[in-house]
């Protein structure tokens, strides 16, 4: 006699499978997100939001193309962009190597505010 099949208790905590994100690209998603947030709290004070995705983008889709492809294998944000706008541009690009949408980025900045309430 076969013993009946006792499913895992977290066998449904994460949908796994095509359509589904796995935990690490949920987390690093999270991990841009929260520099894009806190990279427009700091460089976009006056900005709307859309004005802040639009600066932001531009600046991401320039770097991207340019010092990135340099700099994208480094373990460690580079020494000469710390404390600059380049610092979070290389970690956000480091958390998730995509250029997000503007549409995507004025969702984060504008749940961030939701929050911050």
């Amino acid at each position: 006699m076969m013993k009946p099949h006792r499913p895992s208790t977290f066998a449904g905590a994460f949908p796994v499978g095509r359509g589904h994100p796995t935990p690490a690209a949920m987390l690093s998603r999270d991990e841009r997100d929260r520099f894009l947030v806190e990279c427009a709290d700091r460089y976009c004070v006056s900005m709307s939001d859309n004005a802040a995705a639009e600066f932001l983008i531009a600046k991401l889709s320039l770097f991207r193309a340019t010092a990135w492809q340099r700099d994208r294998d480094e373990a460690l944000c580079p020494q000469r962009y710390r404390n600059t706008l380049r610092e979070y541009l290389w970690m956000i690009l480091k958390a998730r190597d995509r250029l997000p949408g503007e549409r995507l980025v004025r969702e984060v900045l504008r749940a961030s505010e939701r929050e911050r309430g």
